[in-house]
């Protein structure tokens, strides 16, 4: 064995240059593979940390039960309704045998405000909460100045006050619900030892500012430790028997803490981890070519071997041991680069507009153990194939053949694969038919028919395109369209790469043209007001309520309608509600009632956005957290107010505002008078300027920027496939790269015969350009086929119709075809520098 180690080391040390591209494509995959399970585990571990630490002196807690099933879409913060306690129960608490204190926690937004404009950017949320006087129960722990004592006096997170430069004693103002506030920092803290509570923005106030500035009588929940001796369990059952609310263990609140910090990014961790699988196929592809034309190289060697006694296992052995080797040195390599990688990974995200948690990283054993084990293992089992190849061939057979692939594509190899396909087109049409999710998993088969495919479809392509290339590219085109089905297998795994890549290019392209026209349909069809007035963050109203009236106050102004918009649970599922004036919003926002009258809703009445219109005059119970509403539906519409958080039921203003309390407004639409002058929204420009948490648009650019958050995410996406795309490319040199030494007699002999180096070069370029194109417009076909099957099943009334962006797509597949010319030209210009006599004499 330890010979075979060293024969091995030796094969690999004299092939260093064919195995230079392979290694940097295993390099490649490895790092972005540990990079995101290390970003992963350093943002569960970090949200754990902080929280369990925060809370480690909150023996249980009460809060009110949550209504219904919570709310939200993938990635996004997820949206339930709590039951509001009642305003006493502190007091009670207090008087239950074994508890030694309890302390009100209030929970609600505040957006801190210097110099008129909001700190803070990304999708942390916007916390406002009261400081808790017992130390055991307050999670935060001031690092400088004091606590807040009078109504005005703030302590704020070291986050906050890192990202705007703030220190005790500078003056502030804080937007909460009930308007905007003049504010002195008092003091600046951490929660336990973070700067911040995970994903989120902290601005702390006195008790004595919770009614005036977060308009809530009720606490959030109370905050309940436990004496000590006293038996825990007997207190938690004290405290169930005294209230209706819920009661939590400590241990079981920090869990539920724990998730739902964490839980917003699990999305995002899905995504990465699916690229990062992408990536790893795309180098188990790239593995596979190398090894088969290296072994293909060297099987006279092995002929010989097998000749004076060695064994098909010994040769086996030999190759796999020349692949782990490789394997471990790129592995090794990828998870040094991996870990250093993190901070690029975190940059990447925030394309997307994503707020990470921020602190040290986190390398698990499992992390490092699982990159290692997919690095080392691709690499092995991707040798395989071809190792078994070339050992099981009779000795007098592979000194007579100069290749170890066989030129005939399989009849059951195509038939088999001409099966999986029939399964997936299929499995699709089934699913699109009888929307059906399950159905559409069939697709799936689509990816191992076209790698069972592949050869016969280059040898097709080879055939089909011969007279064509001839026509345009004269015995070049014809010699370069030949080549592909000398080795159509090598061929289709080259394809694969390429066909996955651009395939998941495609994919997202759809799928991102598809929800931006869905979020941005009822914008561009309903909006008809002048100006829109919107807020910070999609996911939480910002506007100062008080904006509204200062607006309309101007002279060139017609009228405005606000839209507000809360959480509330419909059919047991948290939905959102907007408010809106019924008489005011029609006018500037067409929500245009397929049945039913808007002005109803001054009576009480419920609309409802759906295309049933047998929905009009039934009957909608809306639970709330302070009450229930229960009225009768008097419209139904067929659009809402644009984007995926647009309220799917609309009431009253005045009623909503009865139920729930202030509101901060969502978004405001303005009309301006007839015959206003030039400038007229410059006035309404200036105003929403000096107005922290509102930002100012025209009709035109609120239309464009209706899809901006998923163009953003696109951004992110689009770096992804970058890298997936790179780890291909380096998949078409190398084997192009292999694939000219191989074939180094044959080149020889067209250098002989007359051809010249460029003639050579475009031969080269030819055949990698042809492959790519083939390769490129089945990716896009497939690609574009699997995303309508995936929206139309499962796009619901968020994705109602397919988008396919043909210009986007046609430029992929130019840039895939230019991005492989590029590939070919390092391979290319190498192989026509070879003087005659030296390529002739390389396959001899």
């Amino acid at each position: 064995m330890s010979q075979m180690m060293r024969s091995a080391a030796r094969s690999v040390l004299a092939s260093r240059g064919r195995f230079l591209l392979t290694g940097t494509a295993i390099t490649l995959s490895v790092a972005f593979l540990v990079a995101t399970l290390v970003l992963s585990d350093s943002m569960r571990g970090r949200a754990a940390r902080d929280i369990a630490e925060a809370l480690a002196g909150t023996d249980a807690v009460v809060q009110g039960v949550v209504l219904g099933e919570p709310g939200g879409g993938p990635g996004d913060p997820e949206r339930s309704v709590r039951r509001s306690l009642d305003p006493d129960i502190t007091e009670r608490v207090t008087t239950v045998d074994g508890v030694d204190g309890a302390a009100s926690q209030w929970v609600g937004f505040a957006k801190l405000v210097v110099d008129g404009s909001s700190v803070g950017t990304g999708t942390a949320s916007d916390v406002g909460r009261n400081w808790v006087a017992d130390p055991a129960l307050n999670p935060f722990r001031l690092t400088s100045g004091r606590e807040p004592i009078e109504i005005g006096e703030i302590v704020i997170d070291r986050s906050l006050a890192g990202d705007a430069g703030l220190a005790p004693g500078d003056v502030v103002q804080v937007l909460t619900t009930t308007g905007i506030h003049d504010a002195t920092i008092a003091g600046v803290a951490t929660i336990a030892s973070a700067d911040a509570a995970p994903l989120q923005r902290t601005v702390l106030l006195p008790v004595a500012a919770v009614s005036a500035w977060l308009d809530t009588a009720a606490p959030t929940d109370v905050l309940v430790d436990v004496a000590e001796g006293a038996d825990r369990a007997e207190v938690l059952d004290r405290l169930s028997a005294l209230t209706d609310a819920e009661v939590i263990d400590g241990p079981d609140h920090i869990r539920t803490m724990q998730d739902a910090a964490t839980s917003p990014l699990q999305f995002l961790t899905v995504f990465l981890l699916a690229f990062a699988v992408v990536a790893v196929v795309i180098g188990v592809t790239i593995i596979f070519n190398t090894f088969a034309l290296t072994v293909a190289r060297r099987r006279r060697e092995s002929a010989l071997l097998r000749a004076i006694g060695a064994q098909r296992r010994q040769l086996l052995g030999a190759v796999v041991i020349e692949a782990a080797i490789v394997g471990t040195i790129a592995t090794l390599v990828g998870l040094v680069c991996g870990v250093a990688g993190v901070g690029a990974l975190r940059w990447l995200v925030g394309l997307a507009g994503v707020t990470l948690l921020t602190g040290p990283s986190i390398v698990s054993t499992t992390s490092i153990a699982v990159a290692a084990t997919v690095g080392i293992g691709a690499t092995i089992l991707s040798a395989w194939i071809p190792a078994r190849r070339a050992a099981a061939t009779p000795p007098i057979e592979a000194l007579r053949e100069s290749a170890a692939e066989p030129r005939v594509v399989s009849p059951a190899r195509t038939a088999s694969g001409l099966v999986l396909a029939a399964v997936a087109i299929a499995g699709g049409a089934v699913a699109v038919v009888r929307s059906n999710a399950t159905w559409v998993m069939l697709v799936a088969a689509i990816v191992p028919a076209l790698v069972l495919c592949g050869p016969a479809i280059v040898t097709a392509t080879s055939r089909g395109s011969t007279r064509v290339a001839r026509r345009v590219a004269g015995v070049c085109g014809s010699i370069a369209a030949g080549n592909l089905a000398a080795s159509p297998r090598r061929s289709a795994s080259t394809a694969l790469a390429l066909m996955l890549g651009t395939a998941m290019v495609t994919m997202f392209a759809v799928f991102a043209s598809s929800l931006t026209s869905a979020v941005g349909t009822d914008v561009r069809d309903g909006l008809q007001a002048d100006l829109v007035v919107t807020s910070a963050t999609a996911d939480f109203p910002t506007i100062d309520p008080t904006l509204a009236g200062r607006i309309a106050e101007l002279p060139d102004v017609d009228a405005v309608a606000a839209l507000a918009v809360t959480e509330g649970i419909v059919a047991g599922k948290a939905e959102a509600i907007g408010g809106i004036d019924p008489t005011a919003l029609p006018s500037m926002f067409d929500l245009d009632p397929i049945a039913g009258d808007l002005a109803d809703l001054n009576a009480g009445g419920v609309a409802v956005v759906g295309d049933d219109p047998t929905l009009l005059g039934g009957n909608l119970v809306i639970e709330f957290e302070r009450s229930t509403l229960e009225a009768p539906i008097v419209a139904v519409v067929p659009r809402s107010t644009g984007g995926f958080e647009a309220p799917l039921y609309f009431v009253d203003r005045q009623t909503l505002d009865t139920l729930v309390g202030r509101l901060l407004d969502a978004r405001l639409f303005v009309d301006l008078a007839d015959g206003a002058v030039a400038d007229a929204d410059e006035d309404v420009r200036a105003l929403v300027r000096a107005t922290p948490g509102s930002f100012f648009e025209t009709r035109a650019e609120h239309v464009a920027n209706s899809g901006s958050g998923i163009a953003a995410f696109r951004n992110f996406i689009d770096g992804m496939l970058l890298l997936a795309g790179f780890i291909a490319l380096l998949g078409v040199a190398n084997t192009t790269a292999l694939a000219i030494n191989e074939r180094s007699g044959e080149l020889g002999l067209l250098r002989a015969v007359g051809a010249t180096r460029r003639e050579l070069r475009r031969i080269v370029r030819l055949e990698v350009a042809l492959l790519s194109f083939v390769a490129a417009s089945i990716g896009i076909a497939v690609a574009v086929g699997l995303g309508w099957a995936l929206i139309d099943v499962a796009g619901g009334t968020e994705i109602p119709s397919v988008v396919v962006p043909w210009p986007r797509l046609a430029a992929t597949l130019v840039i895939a075809v230019a991005a492989g010319l590029a590939a070919a030209a390092w391979p290319a210009f190498r192989v026509s520098r070879v003087p005659v006599l030296e390529l002739a004499s390389r396959d001899r």
